[in-house]
């Protein structure tokens, strides 16, 4: 059964560019092929980030209680290349993200049909490798890497190497990356794919603390001591001035999920306790982010809507 494409308020990541007043509307549907009763509060999302894996319009809306599919549609600038992923995001870590879909620039509308969503597998901070025409997402874990494409995960171990970084799958030394700088040798099954570039976002959140200015909308209590550091191998370390929290977080373009945080057990002063469990019951619920590299402010979002917000 089918549902109406839900309409979509855009949230800008970074300035369009003055040369993109022209927009296009992108659409199709989301399919999770999983035989199982998704939550009431699942989420749908929708990501378009440009050709360098920068989040540049994103979407985020109630399934209201309905199942797979679900149509989307979202406007994005016409004259630039762009990638998209699309998804669901439920209760604790259920992820469900298509694998980054290469759009080209052009004018006309474009609707993609069906795309499929799987489970997301945990990458840390995870960007893109272009190969030619084929995308590859990568995520650096501590000791490996991890890639998904053509709905396969793999998951490939460090291993000596004269220059460079080489890793290799363990159960299939047929597949491996050589990275170089930017680039990478990438091999699957033996066979070569044409040299492929990494595409770093410009900015990103894992460099430096940030301090937690507010959790929805109440200021963190002062003078306690807040930072939030994201690592680029996918931990995450927090306080909002008692304990330490601890946990995992998956970056997927603008797409952001946190895991089940673990805390130290201090007892905490009247108020710091209640803040504690509010940042931490906010972190479970976030799905995306808005970085302001200029003003040095990062915002994570649930359902679009600002949960925690910090600074440098």
């Amino acid at each position: 059964m089918r549902f109406p494409a839900f309409l979509i308020t855009l949230l800008s990541l970074l300035a369009l560019p003055a040369a993109a007043s022209e927009m296009r509307s992108i659409s199709g549907q989301i399919m999770v092929l999983e035989r199982l009763a998704l939550p009431e509060d699942t989420t749908i999302i929708v990501d378009v980030a440009t050709s360098g894996d920068q989040s540049l319009v994103q979407s985020r809306a109630p399934s209201e209680g309905r199942q797979s599919p679900f149509d989307f549609s979202i406007d994005a600038p016409a004259d630039m290349d762009l990638v998209l992923r699309v998804g669901l995001r439920a209760d604790d870590e259920m992820l469900w993200l298509s694998e980054p879909r290469m759009i080209a620039a052009g004018s006309d509308d474009l609707d993609l049909g069906s795309i499929r969503a799987l489970r997301a597998p945990q990458m840390g901070f995870a960007t893109l490798l272009a190969c030619g025409n084929t995308l590859v997402e990568i995520g650096f874990l501590p000791e490996s890497v991890r890639l998904r494409l053509n709905e396969q995960v793999l998951s490939m171990a460090a291993q000596p190497a004269a220059s460079g970084a080489l890793y290799v799958d363990p159960s299939n030394p047929a597949s491996s990356i050589h990275m170089k700088g930017d680039t990478a040798l990438l091999k699957i099954d033996g066979a070569e794919l044409s040299e492929c570039s990494l595409a770093r976002p410009e900015v990103d959140f894992t460099q430096g603390v940030w301090n937690i200015s507010a959790i929805g909308d109440k200021p963190t209590l002062f003078p306690s001591r807040t930072e939030l550091v994201l690592f680029a191998d996918g931990r995450v370390s927090a306080t909002v001035g008692c304990n330490r929290l601890i946990g995992g977080y998956r970056r997927h373009g603008g797409i952001l999920s946190f895991g089940r945080i673990a805390s130290t057990l201090m007892a905490c002063p009247d108020g710091l306790d209640e803040q504690e469990r509010a940042f931490a019951s906010a972190l479970l619920r976030i799905d995306g982010y808005l970085l302001d590299a200029e003003n040095g402010r990062l915002t994570l979002t649930a359902g679009g809507v600002p949960a925690v917000q910090a600074r440098k």
